[in-house]
């Protein structure tokens, strides 16, 4: 039992220096995965985590292979989360659309083509404005937290909403020809891809 606890030891403290002798390396492997460092950061410590409870318990023969199999595994959960999150959001404006313009097939034709045209919109701003305007209409973080969670001033954050939200319109009238507005209650800053997490 000693010799058995005693290679456990020594598996841990390998998977330790395993860490940190390759952790620019396995940050690098993650980034192919994720692009926000944020998220880079907390796979890279959570596959850690994961690795050294296993290394607790079993005999690690490899603590580098381990290493980057539960990294890669954490990045595609999280990618899979975020895809999720996505696709309610889309789905969330899809819904609406259709219920307001009724049920005839041509007219919910129209407005999941109207739904793709804003999706299109938000893909064409530029990265770090689209960083924040999904953020802010996927995710509903607030002004601040998008702040902190890339590094940026608060007004920056709002610069940047500013300038996706008349990109976007511009966008959608170029390639439809439609504003989108109503003449009586429609807001330009929440007309594009307004959703119930805005």
């Amino acid at each position: 039992m000693a010799s058995k606890k005693d290679s456990r030891n020594s598996g841990s403290e390998q998977l330790i220096q395993t860490f940190v002798n390759h952790q620019g390396l396995l940050k690098r492997f993650i980034s192919r995965y994720l692009r926000s460092t944020h998220d880079i950061e907390d796979v890279a410590q959570e596959a850690f985590l994961r690795a050294y409870q296993v290394s607790l318990s079993d005999k690690v023969e490899q603590p580098k292979a381990l290493l980057f199999r539960i990294a890669r595994n954490v990045a595609v959960s999280e990618l899979r989360t975020k895809a999720r999150q996505t696709t309610d959001y889309i789905e969330d404006n899809a819904a609406q659309d259709i219920l307001l313009i009724g049920d005839s097939l041509e007219e919910e034709a129209l407005a999941r083509e109207k739904l793709g045209i804003n999706c299109e919109a938000i893909l064409s701003l530029p990265p770090q404005c689209r960083k924040v305007y999904i953020l802010r209409k996927v995710y509903g973080m607030k002004h601040k937290e998008i702040a902190e969670h890339l590094g940026i001033a608060v007004s920056t954050v709002e610069k940047h909403l500013i300038r996706g939200v008349e990109l976007c319109d511009s966008y959608i009238i170029e390639h439809t020809g439609d504003s989108g507005k109503t003449p009586s209650k429609a807001s330009p800053a929440t007309t594009p891809t307004r959703g119930k997490r805005s």
